[in-house]
């Protein structure tokens, strides 16, 4: 939810606004969406190697890739034992949004009732 504007630092979000303005005019995607579509190009392997689909080794990348994800949060600061469970299931509810867009919410997470 956004924060309400209090004028206190007015001339900051307005710099923040243009620069906004301009990568929506050149449509050039910010930060967050850049992880979002790495996070899902690994979301589709998932579903490749489910499907049997996917290049020889990509098996051995996905682990090396997800390994090397919960040393950076460990190394950021952040639980080990807790960053793992949390990416599996991000994994798992991106990959049950590509493979079925209409499932329920707890459906994409991987609860089933």
């Amino acid at each position: 939810m956004p924060r309400k504007s209090t004028g206190k630092n007015e001339k900051g979000r307005l710099r923040q606004e243009r620069y906004r303005q301009r990568l929506s005019e050149k449509r050039e995607p910010e930060v967050a969406e850049l992880d979002t579509a790495v996070a899902a190009a690994f979301a589709r392997l998932v579903i490749s190697l489910e499907a049997k689909t996917a290049v020889e080794g990509s098996k051995a990348v996905l682990d090396q890739a997800i390994v090397d994800a919960v040393d950076h949060l460990r190394n950021a600061g952040y639980s080990g034992k807790a960053s793992g469970p949390l990416l599996y299931r991000r994994l798992v509810w991106l990959r049950e949004s590509f493979k079925k867009p209409d499932a329920s919410w707890l459906q994409k997470r991987g609860i089933q009732l």
